[in-house]
């Protein structure tokens, strides 16, 4: 792992929440799907499927380096 100290802090309670439940990682989702219920009304939906495809076809993405489309 690199030591990034802007990362420290964040690691460091990802730890600490993993711990307090028993590094069990069905009792992590449970509790990280409970904290992101708290931010519903701020979270953006994910498209349909069809609404994805069409506004790729509107919107498409950059270019690679060899200048073909992705």
């Amino acid at each position: 792992m690199n030591l990034d100290r802007g990362l420290e802090a964040t690691r460091a309670i990802r730890e600490k929440i993993a711990r307090e439940h028993g590094n069990d990682p069905r009792r992590l989702v449970e509790y990280y799907l409970k904290y992101q219920e708290r931010f519903a009304e701020r979270l953006r939906r994910a498209p349909s499927p069809d609404q994805s495809s069409r506004e790729a076809a509107e919107h498409p993405g950059p270019a690679d380096a060899r200048g073909a489309r992705r």
